[in-house]
C-alpha cells in the first residue's frame, strides 16, 4: 500500500512522492551489471535538485491562489 500511495502522482504537484524525492520513477526490475559512472551521477543529482527546486515553487504558487 506505501509502495503503490508514493508512486500515485499528486493532483497538486503532478508527479508522485517518490519522483519528486528521488527523481524517477521507481522500476522494480533487478540490473545486476547496470553500473553508474561518476559524471552520470553528478548529473542526477543536479537534475533533482532542479525537479526539487521546480515542484517547491509550485506548491508555493499554489498555495498563494487559497
Amino acid at each position: 500500500m506505501e509502495f503503490a500511495y508514493n508512486n500515485a502522482s499528486s493532483a497538486t504537484t503532478g508527479v508522485s512522492l517518490f519522483f519528486a524525492n528521488k527523481g524517477y520513477h521507481p522500476n522494480i526490475t533487478v540490473h545486476p551489471k547496470h553500473n553508474i559512472a561518476s559524471s552520470q551521477a553528478c548529473d542526477f543529482a543536479i537534475d533533482l535538485n532542479e525537479l526539487q527546486s521546480t515542484l517547491k515553487t509550485e506548491v508555493f504558487v499554489i498555495q498563494q491562489c487559497y
